[in-house]
């Protein structure tokens, strides 16, 4: 599911910036926060480079749903098992 452009600043206030307190999330961080997840659930893989940013690959132990993050300058798209569920900039 693709947040719509209307509510990421709602999912930044409500998922994203609670989790951040006074430092940058990590990665692991922002993919718990817009899965509703832990970032315990989460083990890290090796996945190939798109060459764009900086790329983060994911597969959560409980459901095996795999996750893609890709960070590149500000903005941040995170796909689930192919599914784009977030694409915007970092809050």
């Amino acid at each position: 599911m693709i947040f719509p452009q209307a509510s990421l600043k709602q999912v930044a206030e409500q998922r994203i910036l609670p989790v951040m307190g006074k430092h940058l999330p990590s990665s692991l961080d922002v993919l718990a926060a817009v899965t509703r997840s832990r970032p315990e659930d989460w083990q890290v893989l090796d996945g190939p480079d798109s060459g764009v940013g900086i790329d983060y690959w994911f597969r959560n132990t409980e459901t095996g749903a795999e996750a893609y993050l890709n960070l590149d300058q500000d903005h941040l798209t995170i796909s689930l098992d192919e599914e784009r569920i977030y694409d915007g900039l970092l809050p």
